[in-house]
């Protein structure tokens, strides 16, 4: 893994306090002793052991007690998904708004970087990286789709303020930003990316130069 990417990623210090799991439950509530079960396991990487018969155990309750809830093991990973993104947004809409729109969609893709490199698992499982059993249905779409629209409609925003900058198209676009940023954290994810041929100011300053570049591609041109 790059291990000097997360160094140049501002700390938003909204991080712990949104992206840990808050239980908020009674003792009786066995869907919310679940679900914080379920996230213990992901976060500590353990998620392709995770099962239902085994959180009833970790909890002292029957084997059949989690099936109230959850159907099966794919049910409770679309619930974590749900709960992930539903952070993430949260994540993405606590940072700091910046000095003007502009900034502040580059601040967004710094949050996006931070919320994936502080909690890799959380985000493979989002993505469904590793866990093709599941599909995302129902309020866990509708989640991952609001996290999508967070990047949309700011550039939405960006087109509406700047006459010069008509030529953004929001969907369009935030599917470039989107596409890009995900690349980004594949890389940084990567054991073989500092093992490449390069300097090792390109690697230590990577995330600078894909965002700049992300800007570049998106501001206004010169000739325009």
């Amino acid at each position: 893994m790059l291990t000097v990417s997360t160094k140049n990623i501002p700390q938003c210090r909204h991080c712990q306090q949104i992206l840990i799991y808050d239980v908020r439950m009674t003792e009786d509530d066995l869907k919310s002793r679940c679900l914080a079960k379920a996230f213990d396991e992901l976060d500590s990487g353990r998620i392709s052991e995770l099962s239902l018969r085994a959180i009833a155990r970790d909890l002292d309750v029957s084997h059949q007690a989690p099936y109230r809830h959850f159907k099966s093991k794919d049910d409770l990973l679309t619930a974590l998904s749900c709960e992930c993104f539903k952070h993430f947004s949260e994540h993405l809409n606590a940072r700091t708004r910046g000095e003007n729109e502009w900034e502040g969609l580059r601040l967004m893709g710094l949050a996006y970087i931070r919320y994936a490199v502080s909690y890799p698992h959380r985000y493979r499982l989002m993505f469904n990286e590793h866990h093709n059993g599941f599909a995302l249905t129902g309020e866990a779409l509708k989640q991952a789709q609001h996290s999508f629209l967070l990047l949309r409609d700011q550039l939405g925003l960006i087109a509406k303020l700047n006459q010069s900058a008509q030529h953004i198209d929001p969907q369009a676009d935030a599917m470039f930003i989107w596409s890009s940023l995900h690349g980004l954290v594949s890389l940084l994810e990567n054991p073989l990316t500092d093992k490449l041929p390069v300097r090792e100011s390109v690697l230590k300053n990577l995330v600078d130069h894909v965002l700049d570049r992300i800007g570049t591609g998106i501001q206004p041109r010169s000739d325009a």
